[in-house]
């Protein structure tokens, strides 16, 4: 019963990956995904990811691969390579181990990976995010770790376990008469969650507490990502670019004075300006919203026309809002035959041909050339937006080199070589309580007045 409860809304039609470390979480929810693969005819593939970081690693690795030749589960040790940071290891080695997670996912087709966090897990998780938020402006991680996320790919990360407790699963684990490995890092107090785990231990009546408010914030996280959503798809165009156009509705965009206008802001208009900035701007994350209201305010306010936050510009034109990015730290890069990427964190390309291409920001030079050759202008308002712009330089079997504009002439494309807008802020670690914002950001591929090849070419 438990096991269906867990995997009951999991897909079967791909191979599905399981990430087993070796300790007690994550071997359990082994034994539990094969009973439940058994029965539904899945495939798994076990895969351990070595960080480099323990002499011991190897040894739990082989451990991992002992039981899965046991239970008949193919397994795959994956190695995180190169120079270790000093400062922020253990979020370096998340990073590592998703991407790795990712990659290999994608080698062998699949789009599904287990994990095996826990109940536990999630109260840590809360505790240490509520600290956090005594300095944070919405508190929406207060809503904790989601039974599902995607990654920016589409890699779609599953935790089956995430209603379970550590003490359940070390039940189920004497039930299959199976041993597991106990991490010494999970010892060492010089980490967050080691001394936040030692103190629920503890306390056990707090784990109780810390689960109620995930659900409770979750529950409105929700509400607030399904009106955004809407706010987004009523109130914003998307132009040549791309130039984001924002059309406030009145009793939002009045000329009141700046400290009425902070107050008047809704935090659904307020929440949709933070992920257009993310989109226009590329950037990893948000830009926390206690920093955008002020400039919100001004703006709307009319005491300035333009305001630049989190490498984009935003301008004020009537009741309309222009956001596009920024001509600066724009970066220049080789894509290699076969390899994909997000330039600048907005332009997504995947190089399905037999050449390389090299992609770097536009030069004014090589616009004025391309003008003069068309015969006009391109039709992009506001003009400073055009230097933000990619160029591909690529060969094409026929014509030789060519030079384009991604985000103006898509189509002209060669064959194999796929672009997409992209925003990781909002598609990478995705939870799917923000599944209607990646939704909205995935529809912005529709707009064809903005001349994105969709990736499907």
């Amino acid at each position: 019963m438990l096991i269906d409860q867990c995997f009951a809304d999991i897909p079967t039609d791909k191979t599905v990956i399981v990430a087993v470390s070796g300790g007690s979480d994550s071997v359990a929810l082994l034994l539990m995904a094969n009973a439940w693969a058994i029965k539904n005819k899945v495939v798994l593939q076990a895969i351990t990811i070595d960080h480099g970081l323990r002499p011991e690693a190897a040894v739990e690795a082989a451990f991992v691969a002992s039981i899965c030749a046991a239970i008949d589960v193919d397994h795959v040790t994956l190695a995180w390579e190169g120079a270790k940071p000093v400062l922020g290891i253990q979020n370096a080695a998340r990073q590592s181990r998703y991407s790795l997670l990712d990659q290999y996912a994608k080698e062998i087709g699949s789009d599904i990976i287990l994990t095996g966090h826990t109940l536990n897990d999630q109260a840590e998780t809360i505790y240490m995010r509520l600290q956090r938020h005594r300095d944070e402006s919405d508190g929406k991680g207060l809503s904790g770790m989601s039974r599902r996320t995607w990654l920016c790919g589409g890699t779609q990360i599953y935790r089956p376990l995430l209603g379970v407790s550590r003490v359940t699963l070390r039940r189920v684990l004497n039930d299959f008469s199976q041993s597991w490995i106990e991490d010494p890092s999970n010892l060492d107090e010089s980490f967050e969650r080691v001394r936040v785990r030692k103190k629920l231990e503890a306390e056990a009546e707090l784990t109780v507490k810390y689960l109620a408010l995930a659900n409770l914030c979750g529950r409105f996280r929700r509400v607030a990502v399904r009106d955004c959503a809407g706010f987004l798809h009523a109130n914003v165009s998307l132009q040549p670019g791309p130039v984001f156009d924002l059309e406030l509705p009145c009793r939002v965009a009045g000329n009141v004075g700046s400290d009425e206008t902070m107050q008047k802001v809704h935090p659904v208009v307020l929440h949709g300006v933070q992920i257009l900035i993310g989109v226009a701007g590329g950037g990893e994350y948000l830009t926390p919203r206690w920093r955008i209201l002020p400039l919100l305010a001004k703006l709307m306010a009319r005491d300035v026309k333009r305001v630049n936050i989190g490498g984009v510009v935003i301008e004020r034109s009537g009741v309309c809002y222009r956001i596009y990015r920024e001509a600066r730290n724009l970066a220049s890069l080789a894509l290699e035959a076969g390899d994909e990427t997000i330039w600048d964190g907005r332009l997504y390309l995947h190089n399905d041909t037999a050449e390389t291409v090299f992609v770097e920001a536009v030069k004014r030079s090589q616009i004025l050339a391309m003008e003069k050759r068309r015969g006009a202008e391109f039709e992009v308002k506001p003009r400073q937006a055009l230097w933000s712009m990619p160029v591909l330089h690529c060969h094409d079997g026929r014509d030789g080199e060519k030079t384009i504009l991604p985000m103006l002439d898509g189509f002209s494309l060669p064959v194999g070589l796929h672009a997409r807008l992209a925003a990781p802020a909002i598609e990478h670690f995705c939870p799917d309580f923000d599944e209607p914002l990646r939704d909205w950001v995935l529809s912005l591929e529709n707009f064809s007045v903005a001349y994105i090849a969709p990736k499907s070419l």
